[in-house]
Formats: C-alpha cells, structure tokens, sequence
C-alpha cells in the first residue's frame, strides 16, 4: 500500500509546483518581454509544442510573442522573430527579448538592472547622444551615422534556452547562432505572453488535482485502519 502514499505525495506536490508556476506568471504580467512558464501538467494538452523550450523537469518556457505595443521611448527594444539581445551582466552574458534601454554614465546602454547591450562586433555598445535610430537589423544611426550594430541571436535547440528571472535568458556557448529570421523594433515593447485566465484556470485545475492527492491519503488511512482492526480481531 505504500504505492498509494507515493502516487499522493507525486500528485500533491505537482499541485503545489502548478500553483508555483501560475503564481510567478501573474506576477510577471507587466514585465517586459517576460516568457510564460508552463507546469508539466499543461505542457500535456498545449497544442505548439514546437514553441515551448524544456530546460527544467517541472517547469517549461513557453518562447511564443508577445503583443507589441508602441511605448513612445525611443530607447526601448523589441525583438520581432525568434531572436534575442545579449546582455553583458558583470563576467557573464545573458539573453533577453528586449526591453527600456537607457544610457549610462559612460556612454553605455543599459537595461534597468544595469546589463549593457552587446554589439554584433563584441563589446559594449557606446554612444554620445540620444539623438539615435536603431533599424531593423540592428544598426545604430547616431546623428544619421552608423556607430555600432545590436547583436542579435537565436538558439540552435529551443530546449537550450533556460529561464533565469524575469525576461533573462541563458543559452549555452555554441548554443546560439547569429539571427536569420529576426528583427528589431525601435520604440516598442513586447508584452509578456501572459493571460490572466489561463493562470486562475490552471490554479483550479490544480485545487482539484491537490484534492484528488489528500483522498488517496484518507483512503489509505481507511485502508491501514480497516487493517489494523482486521488483525487485532484476529488475535483476539
């Protein structure tokens, strides 16, 4: 009868990790470029699987666009297509699909937590003025002259790209490859791919999945007792 416990404990706390992951979504909702994460259990009936990368055992990313919507910021990113910016955060680079830029102290662009924009040259990007328009590809026009291009990339496997906070990305060395199919949009921003309905719909499939996991439970404390009493009649 342990078996019963086991299949309680496995349904209990895929219940707990689906509640877990509808919460970070509808935290997110307003965060830029943000990528909805998907439990287990709904990967099962999600008919584009061909969109959804699967870096972790419980928790997958679901890679599918955000509506773009005009922010009026000339320095705000958007990426059209599979691509993504690379961020330079300290020794590291991470990944994202966009994002409010803004320019640093040294001339650098950076997001709000102060990674800086890479350019298709290597480096930090640098400019001397805001006076700038980023086209489609990624070159910046400063005062209507070329002075860098945004690096722009795509991952080789979609099950490379993991999820680290937020709108950030890792993708492993080698994992990523110069975007073919990929665009940038200058004054815009990429909503995330959040709907509330689908999080509060998962959140109740998840109440009745816990509440399947406690009856396994009672049942087996009917079974044990039911047992037990068998047992001492008997050596009575």
């Amino acid at each position: 009868m342990s078996g019963i416990v086991d299949s309680a404990a496995t349904i209990l706390l895929s219940a707990e990790k689906r509640v877990e992951v509808a919460s970070q979504n509808i935290a997110n909702l307003k965060t830029p470029s943000y990528k909805r994460q998907v439990s287990f259990n709904a990967i099962l009936s999600n008919q584009n699987e061909s969109q959804i990368s699967l870096p972790q055992r419980f928790q997958f990313t679901d890679l599918s666009s955000g509506k773009l919507v005009p922010s009026g910021n000339p320095l705000d990113l958007a990426v059209t297509g599979p691509g993504f910016l690379r961020l330079r955060d300290g020794e590291e680079n991470v990944f994202s699909r966009g994002g409010s830029f803004s320019i640093g102290t040294d001339g650098t662009l950076i997001d709000p937590g102060g990674r800086r924009l890479q350019s298709a040259s290597g480096g930090d990007i640098t400019v001397e003025s805001q006076d700038l328009e980023i086209l489609g590809d990624g070159t910046i026009l400063e005062r209507g002259l070329p002075v860098a291009a945004i690096a722009l990339y795509e991952a080789e496997q979609l099950d490379a790209i993991e999820a680290v906070g937020g709108s950030l990305f890792k993708i492993p060395d080698g994992a990523a490859r110069e975007a073919a199919g990929s665009t940038l949009r200058q004054g815009f921003l990429e909503q995330a791919n959040v709907t509330t309905s689908d999080e509060m719909i998962s959140m109740m499939a998840a109440i009745r999945q816990a509440e399947s996991g406690s009856r396994l439970v009672r049942t087996y404390d009917q079974l044990i007792g039911q047992a037990i009493t068998t047992f001492s009649r008997r050596g009575s």
